[in-house]
């Protein structure tokens, strides 16, 4: 059983912990971590996208962020993100290989298998360039159903057209994409 530290807006720890489904159930605010994995490509940067199995409790067979994940207790924003990464994609990274974009607040009320779904989640936004090959990488196979690279023009393109194949964040997306043209332009 996962519990989940309850945090207000800001991202602060209110000194609670929770049932993660009990947390989604009341809609009680929790912490997670969103980690862009992206390479140079021939035609501009390329983005890590994760298919989420379709057993998922959340956005169920949708492309979405490279690696994500929940907070669990005892955790802060960047453990929790380096544990992802070595779950989900078998990376391991050091905290100054990640480059914080931004935290973010968000609500949403859904319906997933027939069941009510309430996220209220804080999560901080972060990129990870690796300057290794990342061909062959693995993935946690009871939670990601494949990995695919897309151009990042084109992903941005998908959102603001509202593809409903996607289930990522537009506002978190066009973040990662503005910093990716700052650093373009050196």
């Amino acid at each position: 059983m996962e519990y989940f530290e309850l945090l207000n807006q800001k991202g602060e720890k209110l000194g609670r912990i929770k049932e993660r489904e009990a947390v989604h159930r009341d809609g009680d605010i929790h912490g997670a971590s969103h980690i862009w994995v992206v390479r140079r490509g021939e035609k501009g940067d390329e983005v890590l996208l994760q298919k989420r199995r379709p057993d998922k409790d959340s956005f169920p067979g949708c492309l979405d962020t490279s690696c994500a994940g929940h907070m669990t207790a005892g955790e802060d924003f960047v453990s929790t993100a380096l544990r992802e990464l070595g779950e989900e994609l078998g990376l391991t990274a050091a905290p100054e290989d990640l480059i914080f974009l931004e935290r973010r607040y968000v609500e949403g009320e859904h319906v997933f298998h027939g069941r009510p779904f309430r996220n209220h989640e804080v999560f901080d936004v972060y990129l990870l360039r690796p300057d290794f090959p990342l061909e062959g990488l693995t993935w946690q196979e009871e939670e990601i159903a494949g990995l695919v690279w897309q151009q990042a023009e084109l992903v941005g393109e998908m959102l603001e057209a509202g593809s409903e194949d996607y289930c990522i964040d537009p506002g978190e997306f066009e973040t990662l994409r503005r910093y990716l043209k700052e650093q373009e332009r050196g």
